[in-house]
């Protein structure tokens, strides 16, 4: 994996130009527009969380939230505590074409996850419809 200057914008590294793609569109698609067009730097947690959340501007974004992740992987992008994992678990394969690395660690992140006090996990376990911790020992 090249690194990649993160004083670029998406555009840049891309080649992609989202000019004009907002002229009719949603709030969403204006607020991932601009992420888009500002430094990878300069990203703040919410806006790479929404970007991963619709699976937008892989693989770069991947190589900012990761380590985001390993710290914690409860990390919270904007939704709710893990939201970026659970998406990230439900990702079609051609996401990690470009960084296998990081679909060679999902599991250890999702035990992790799952590890974490009930109420700390709870949004994350109904996001991937799993059962209720406190229901598995009743």
């Amino acid at each position: 994996m090249k690194p990649f200057d993160a004083s670029k914008t998406l555009e840049d590294l891309t080649g992609f130009c989202v000019d004009g793609r907002d002229v009719a569109g949603t709030p969403l698609t204006v607020r991932i527009n601009r992420s888009w067009k500002k430094p990878l730097r300069e990203l703040s947690d919410d806006e790479i969380g929404r970007l991963v959340v619709q699976r937008d501007g892989f693989p770069y974004i991947l190589d900012l939230v990761w380590p985001k992740l390993e710290n914690d992987p409860l990390f919270d992008g904007g939704y709710y505590p893990g939201d970026i994992l659970s998406s990230l678990i439900r990702c079609e394969p051609q996401v990690w074409a470009a960084r296998p690395n990081y679909r060679a660690q999902l599991a250890s992140l999702y035990q992790r996850a799952l590890n974490r006090e009930p109420e700390e996990n709870e949004a994350f376990r109904a996001s991937l419809d799993l059962p209720d911790e406190g229901a598995m020992t009743s």
